[in-house]
């Protein structure tokens, strides 16, 4: 495993991975290097052999960083867009006209609230001649442009006719890159990732495509598994690695009434048939932009009473570099180890946040026991110094690490986004929210999803109204609010202390 990845880690290009992150400079073209003998030494980017370092506890001096709140401008910048108030214009769905709109009618005869059966009714045949607003469906963002997946094909069992923008976030200037309009075949999107100014897209029906964006099509690097227990993702990293998780579940159909024992789990999918949740195959590949092939990094099997994830054998990346946890023979105290170095944490329980080849950060705790503290340990290689930040007095208790810093915020309703500088303890306040604008927790309406790559890019769903809803003999149902849908993103600017 160590070989593969370190092989692989080298050949990969420099980029800019999914969301906020900044460009690098390009890599140069191999050039061999001319001898006496006439021959040839290899190019001057092969990659150098590194020595395994292992760092223990005594390794690093210990400071405990006292925070330092302060005025000055933060090292990285905010910026919001409303996306409600885009309009990506609106159409028919090809699907809908005469010919095949009744392929796609909803089957309702199951439906025993005929007052309900007849409102769904209605409103499919509207889409049938009226023109259906775009709406988003999925994102990324790549520095300061959002690409955007457009859907125009609703109340359909699939997705007919759609379209793939890119919007200047901070100009709001849209360009359609990719549009989509087939009666017979679904395209449905699942994923979008950009890399090096490439958007990625990932697809059920083509798999793992690029966009071309000259030729407006998607062409296909990885067809699709058409396994029905397997589901693929791009796994988001900021070594500007294009890698994809192939999951497998595997499963036994048992009866009804069957009684699931003592750590046994059941699932009921789409067929309507109930299944015991045996285990799941993990499968992890990269492609290697220069051969244009992909080279698989492990595949492990994990059971239902035996999980090998976070381990050697199943390792996740954090930021840069695959991480995992050990507790040496005779410890009860956590190592963290990569295919370059391992460093003793000293810690009981830790998640780890990032790993690259000059830092690693773990959390205090473990999610998997839901006892992570407010305290972030931060391990500088190359200084060796660790560096133990207590964020819970600042009245956050969640973090990223993100930009060389900790980006922290609270899980209530609203709060203060802070950033801090691990080295200094300044802490710059980013963005204040209220709490009575919102319906739900600050860090669900965040959806930070992409945790591991280099970018803090989140959705708020922003009350600005409220209407009332009545049933079909005017009594009011209830009361619903409207809300904007707002994407917050920071970024980095080359030069920032």
């Amino acid at each position: 495993m160590k070989k593969i990845i370190s092989i692989i880690a080298a050949l990969a290009l420099t980029a800019s991975a999914f969301s906020c992150s900044e460009k690098k400079k390009e890599k140069p073209e191999k050039q061999p290097v001319t001898v006496e003998d006439g021959g040839s030494e290899p190019a001057l980017d092969e990659p150098v052999k590194q020595d395994y370092m292992e760092f223990t506890e005594d390794s690093f001096k210990t400071v405990e960083v006292n925070l330092n709140i302060t005025d000055r401008k933060p090292p990285i910048t905010s910026y919001m867009l409303n996306m409600s108030e885009l309009d990506f214009g609106e159409c028919i769905p090809v699907c809908k006209t005469e010919d095949y709109r009744d392929k796609y009618k909803p089957d309702l005869s199951a439906e025993t609230d005929e007052d309900y059966r007849r409102q769904i009714e209605e409103k499919w045949k509207s889409t049938c001649t009226e023109p259906t607003k775009g709406q988003i469906y999925e994102t990324c963002l790549y520095g300061n442009n959002f690409y955007l997946c457009i859907n125009y094909d609703t109340w359909c069992y699939g997705q007919h006719e759609e379209s793939i923008f890119r919007v200047n976030g901070l100009t709001k200037e849209k360009e359609e890159l990719f549009h989509y309009s087939d009666p017979e075949n679904s395209l449905r999107i699942r994923q979008l990732y950009a890399i090096n100014s490439v958007l990625y897209v990932y697809t059920e029906e083509k798999g793992l495509c690029w966009l071309d964006e000259e030729k407006s099509e998607l062409v296909t690097i990885l067809e699709p598994n058409n396994d029905i227990n397997s589901y693929g993702y791009i796994v988001s990293n900021s070594a500007d690695r294009l890698i994809v998780s192939d999951v497998i579940s595997d499963k036994k159909e048992v009866p009804d009434d069957y009684e699931p024992k003592s750590g046994e789990y059941i699932s009921t999918y789409n067929d309507g048939k109930n299944y015991l949740i045996l285990g799941q195959t993990t499968t992890m590949k990269e492609f290697d932009f220069d051969s244009k092939t992909w080279k698989e990094l492990y595949s492990v099997y994990e059971s239902t009473d035996e999980s090998r994830s976070g381990t050697e054998k199943c390792p996740a990346i954090y930021g840069e570099l695959f991480a995992w946890k050990e507790k040496p023979e005779g410890t009860r105290k956590y190592d963290v180890c990569t295919d370059y170095y391992r460093v003793s944490t000293g810690l009981t329980g830790c998640d780890i946040l990032h790993a690259d080849k000059k830092r690693l950060v773990v959390r205090l705790g473990s999610s998997e026991m839901n006892s992570l503290k407010a305290i972030v340990h931060v391990f500088d290689l190359e200084k060796s110094m660790h560096y133990i930040i207590d964020f819970g007095g600042i009245g956050a208790n969640n973090c990223k690490y993100a930009y060389d810093g900790l980006i922290t915020y609270s899980t209530g309703t609203g709060g203060c986004m802070y950033y801090i500088m691990p080295e200094l303890g300044l802490t710059f306040p980013l963005a204040e929210f209220e709490s009575d604008e919102f319906d739900s927790r600050l860090s669900d309406m965040m959806s930070i999803s992409d945790l591991y790559d280099n970018s803090v890019c989140f959705t708020i769903s922003k009350r600005k109204g409220e209407h009332e809803v009545t049933h079909s003999d005017g009594n009011v149902i209830g009361t619903y609010y409207d809300y904007d849908n707002i994407r917050m993103w920071f970024t980095k600017e080359e030069g920032d202390e």
